[in-house]
């Protein structure tokens, strides 16, 4: 088994390479928390700043290009500045920005969407995963009667308290493996937060569901995310956690915020699952906020308050903002079933030539992927769960992103949920595996 090097100069490389990004970094620091508009960015020594965006490139401040593996947290599908996102944004931008008024395209939208996922019967527009995850749960609340939430250990749903719950909890305080501990994500949270959630575990249906049966009177729902391309995740076990909720009569929230984009009809297609609501985001936007929650009609009527008040209520000045809209309508009207066949091939190609590779370099590595999602793990430890994702090895990450950004190739720093683009082919898939194998070979 090789050994991986440990770092020698790429960290210096960079900084020599990039000081424009380190200006704007440290001019950043005067006013924001960290220097950034959001912590998610960062990554040692400083991040890369860009410029600007075209198909599948982006280009930093000093002017290099790379191919664009990140896809901004997977959500540009059809990669940057697509002309037909360019021109309905055009084309809505004339109309107005924002009229604070119903316009025409939140039906065309979801219709688009009802019309590729069965299960969505009515759904809502709002701003964010964050908020969509946050509504569907309140009205799982309300429908059911009942308070507590379970879901999965690693999952992640957002930013409000009951989800933040068990995200990435240190493995000293995780307890059991099949019976997980709910431990507290950021500071600030209310305390009553962690009493709410059941926390479940990955690749366990036997565990899950047991743990979900104990808990069936106090269950409003289970809230689920089936990390695609990044936890490999058995049919089996997806039809499992569906089934135990429906047994002990709750609702399923399926998140298909990253999962949308396997598919014309999404992960619950491709899993042949129907979930009672779903939350979708990202490419739903077209490259803009967004978030939607829909599902069973007699679950979503509850915001229906066109005969009088029904005691739920979901709003938001952006919700359902018209330039959004248009531009995710104009993205999911380019994914049709050939672009997704497109976009398989590049996945396989990707998974295999890699999968190759580490196993011809003896590296102790393994790649994840779904369509056209995957993520790169340093470990030799079978990926079943939260638990043995948290253990892969993190600084070879590192050394092997800046390794990979110096042959003009940008990842997700951590080298887990990347995503390719339409406008990507097997050349780039190839110039990947090449660079990654450049990579390995400095490191050894």
């Amino acid at each position: 088994m090789t050994t991986l090097a440990q770092p020698s100069s790429f960290e210096e490389r960079y900084r020599a390479g990039s000081p424009r990004s380190q200006s704007c970094f440290e001019r950043g620091q005067a006013t924001m928390p960290g220097g950034l508009a959001k912590g998610a960015y960062y990554f040692r020594p400083y991040p890369l700043f860009m410029e600007r965006g075209e198909g599948c490139y982006l280009y930093d401040l000093e002017g290099r290009r790379y191919v664009d593996f990140a896809n901004h947290h997977t959500a540009q599908i059809l990669g940057h500045n697509h002309p037909a996102v360019m021109a309905a944004l055009y084309a809505q931008l004339e109309k107005g920005i924002a009229l604070g008024a119903p316009v025409t395209v939140e039906a065309e939208l979801a219709e688009e969407i009802s019309g590729r996922v069965p299960s969505i019967e009515k759904l809502r527009f709002c701003n964010s995963g964050t908020e969509a995850t946050l509504h569907a749960i309140r009205l799982a609340r309300g429908f059911t009667g009942r308070n507590k939430i379970a879901k999965f250990e690693g999952g992640y749903h957002g930013s409000h308290d009951v989800v933040e719950v068990s995200v990435s909890p240190p493995l000293d305080v995780a307890g059991p493996e099949s019976a997980p501990h709910a431990v507290p994500t950021a500071g600030g949270m209310s305390q009553h937060a962690v009493d709410e959630v059941l926390v479940l575990p990955y690749n366990d249906e036997a565990a899950a569901a047991q743990r979900i049966a104990d808990h069936r009177d106090e269950l409003a729902c289970v809230i689920f995310d089936p990390k695609a391309g990044i936890l490999p995740l058995r049919k089996d076990f997806v039809r499992g956690v569906v089934s135990a909720a429906q047994d002990n009569g709750m609702l399923l929230i399926f998140d298909e915020i990253v999962g949308f984009r396997v598919g014309t009809g999404g992960l619950q297609e491709y899993y042949g699952i129907t979930p009672d609501l779903s939350v979708f985001g990202k490419i739903i936007g077209g490259g803009f906020p967004v978030g939607v929650f829909g599902g069973r009609a007699d679950i979503m009527d509850l915001l229906d308050t066109t005969r009088g008040s029904t005691g739920f209520f979901q709003s938001g000045t952006f919700s359902g903002h018209p330039v959004t809209l248009a531009a995710g309508l104009a993205t999911l009207q380019q994914l049709t079933p050939e672009v997704f066949a497109h976009l398989d091939r590049l996945g396989e190609q990707l998974q295999t030539g890699l999968s190759d590779l580490f196993a011809r370099h003896g590296v102790a590595a393994q790649v994840v992927g779904l369509g056209s999602l995957f993520s790169i793990y340093f470990t030799d430890e079978e990926l079943v769960n939260y638990r043995s994702l948290a253990r892969a090895d993190k600084e070879v990450s590192h050394r092997i992103f800046h390794s990979l950004l110096e042959s003009g190739l940008f990842l997700s720093h951590g080298l887990g949920m990347n995503a390719l683009s339409v406008p990507m082919n097997a050349a780039h898939i190839e110039t990947l595996i090449s660079a990654m194998a450049t990579a390995l070979a400095q490191s050894e």
